[in-house]
């Protein structure tokens, strides 16, 4: 069963990074990811790809991800991070066809230092939720 908590009891329970993300495209995977999400590939039934590709636009949306975002643990106690950013972030492509910009940051693997990544979301896509811990409202 997935679990979802605000920023604020996530990170008060250690479950956020408390510094910035170093390496993210360190490890053969996460080089995969970067590039499945900076560069638009009819081959993909579906992605999303980031409105600005570069190694510092990456991280700076994994970053403020990490530093805003509200937090999911799925069944297998993996920590992902869903932020609603309010701006574009990028776009959605079906087999390299535009279908939609995006608005919003999944960050996926938060806590694995090989495999942490991110990709464009669209906040629409999220439902309202109530943090387990403390009852506040967020966006999942």
């Amino acid at each position: 069963m997935t679990t979802r908590y605000c920023h604020r009891c996530a990170a008060e329970m250690g479950y956020l990074r408390r510094r910035p993300v170093q390496g993210l495209i360190g490890t053969v995977y996460q080089l995969e990811k970067y590039i499945k999400h900076t560069l638009p590939d009819p081959d993909y039934p579906v992605q999303s790809v980031f409105a600005l590709p570069s190694t510092e636009a990456y991280t700076s949306y994994i970053v403020e991800s990490m530093a805003a975002g509200s937090l999911e643990v799925d069944d297998l106690g993996r920590r992902n991070v869903i932020w609603a950013a309010g701006e574009e972030t990028g776009f959605l492509f079906r087999r390299g066809t535009l279908v939609q910009p995006q608005d919003a940051i999944k960050v996926v693997l938060s806590t694995s230092t090989g495999e942490i990544h991110a990709f464009p979301a669209n906040s629409t896509t999220f439902l309202p939720a109530k943090c387990v811990r403390c009852g506040e409202l967020i966006v999942y």
